[in-house]
Order: structure tokens, then C-alpha cells, then sequence
């Protein structure tokens, strides 16, 4: 029996209120932008034409995206996961800047252990008597947004007898955080099938 834990900080980073918002506010945008450039088969070739000759599993997926554009797309539903991740820069006055690192849009996870996050954030600070700081933990439910917008991806399928299909390897170490999500759609009648990434 393998057992992973889940890591997390003992503490919330305090992040200033314009910073998130800062990133609230860009984050349609990312998502559009995100989007066209899925759709933009010249550009995607131009950009990853290197890392396709590097990459195994970009070249694969690359692969299965032109056999798809030969084909041609069936599908007029199209739903894009995406997570973007971002750091501080602290400036030599103490100020805080928002740093974009990456965005996410294959391995978009977390949001399942970062639902659970704020209650456990609320648990140490009330244990440790900081209860003003506590009540300023903001909740936090990603995995119930993941759901609503695959189960709005569903509905426009269209077809009450579609299921969800994940993908995941063989020994998934992230399966908790995969079923919070999974259980959010079962909670909405939505069936879900796991699958592995050599069977697909």
C-alpha cells in the first residue's frame, strides 16, 4: 500500500486584496486568450515545434490534435480547465507585485485539496487562538467550480446518457483531489469513468 499525503501549508500566505483582485480581474482575459490560441493550428506548430522534438508526450497529444483538425472537429462544445499560478516579487520598499508563472491547462489540479485548504487554515489559527486572523480566511471552493462548468460543458452535449471521461495514470497520486471534483458532479447525476493515459 502506497500512502501520499497531500502538502499544505500550516499557514495561509497573506495576500493583499488588490493583488487578488489584480488577478481576478485578468483572468477572463487569460482564459480567451488561452482559447484562440487552442484554435490557431499555425501558431500552436510555430511555438511548440521545438518541444514536439523534445517531448514525447507533446508530440503525442500535438499528434492527436492534427488527426483531429484532418478529421474535422464534430464537436461545437469545447470546455478549457485552466489554472494560472503566481508568485510575489517583493520590491526593495516592501511592496508586493503579482508575478504570473504559468498557466495550467493539462494538469489544472488542486482544486479538491484547495476547497479543504481554507478550513484547515481557519482550524490552526482558532487552535492557536488567532481568531481575528481566522476570520479573515476567505473560503475558497474551486473543486464545486470545476464541477459547474464540466457539468455546463455536459448539459450542452447535450445527451442525458454522456458521461465525463478522466484521464489519469495508473498510480495517481492525486486521486483525492480528483474525486472531490468527481463526487461534485455525482452529486449532480453526472457519471463519471476513469481511464488511464496507455489505454486512450
Amino acid at each position: 500500500m502506497v500512502v501520499t499525503y497531500a502538502p499544505f501549508t500550516l499557514f495561509p500566505s497573506p495576500v493583499p486584496s488588490a493583488l487578488l483582485e489584480q488577478a481576478y480581474a485578468v483572468q477572463m482575459d487569460f482564459n480567451i486568450l488561452v482559447d484562440a490560441v487552442s484554435q490557431n493550428p499555425a501558431f500552436l506548430e510555430q511555438t511548440l515545434s521545438s518541444t514536439i522534438k523534445k517531448d514525447d508526450y507533446t508530440a503525442r497529444l500535438f499528434d492527436i490534435y492534427k488527426q483531429v483538425l484532418k478529421e474535422g472537429i464534430a464537436q461545437t462544445v469545447f470546455l478549457g480547465l485552466n489554472r494560472s499560478d503566481y508568485m510575489f516579487q517583493c520590491g526593495a520598499d516592501g511592496s508586493k507585485a503579482l508575478k504570473q508563472i504559468e498557466i495550467n491547462t493539462i494538469s489544472a489540479s488542486f482544486g479538491g485539496l484547495a476547497s479543504r485548504t481554507p478550513a484547515v487554515h481557519r482550524h490552526v489559527l482558532n487552535v492557536l487562538n488567532k481568531t481575528k486572523e481566522a476570520s479573515k480566511i476567505l473560503s475558497n471552493n474551486p473543486s464545486k467550480g470545476l464541477a459547474l462548468g464540466i457539468a455546463k460543458a455536459w448539459e450542452l452535449y447535450g445527451s442525458a446518457n454522456a458521461v465525463v471521461l478522466l484521464i489519469a495514470q495508473e498510480k495517481e497520486r492525486n486521486i483525492f483531489d480528483q474525486r472531490a471534483v468527481e463526487n461534485e458532479l455525482l452529486d449532480r447525476k453526472i457519471h463519471v469513468i476513469r481511464g488511464r493515459f496507455e489505454d486512450v
